[in-house]
């Protein structure tokens, strides 16, 4: 990372994950936008209401995403990352397991960052 943006913003980035290792919603609260894209690995898209539920009830319990071949670039007042993670993941007490490709999108509204878009693609 080279400039102040992508480190502040990589930051939060670094919180949000930590949240939901967490299941701790007042952070993802704050830093997800309203009218959040979230698409996961497995095709099912949701919004923040959705996203944020799975986590608060306990549906969708993270308990690793390891992140690696992160890239961080900043546009203006958008900010774009791109990487690897491997997931571990109770859905609905199922446990999963898979590695992933992300983008994700953060813009920032009214002087404050914010997470828009979620995209992931399961590996082979």
């Amino acid at each position: 990372m080279t400039n102040t943006v992508e480190r502040e913003v990589a930051a939060l980035e670094d919180a949000r994950f930590a949240a939901m290792l967490n299941n701790d919603v007042a952070p993802l609260e704050k830093c997800i936008a309203a009218d959040l894209i979230y698409t996961h690995s497995s095709g099912r898209v949701e919004d923040k209401a959705m996203y944020i539920n799975s986590i608060r009830s306990g549906a969708v319990r993270y308990k690793k995403f390891q992140r690696s071949e992160q890239r961080v670039v900043a546009y203006g007042d958008s900010v774009v990352f791109t990487g690897r993670a491997d997931v571990e993941v109770d859905i609905s007490g199922g446990a999963m397991s898979f590695s992933l490709r992300y983008a994700d999108l953060w813009v920032k509204r009214a002087g404050s960052w914010q997470m828009v878009m979620w995209q992931a693609t399961r590996l082979p």
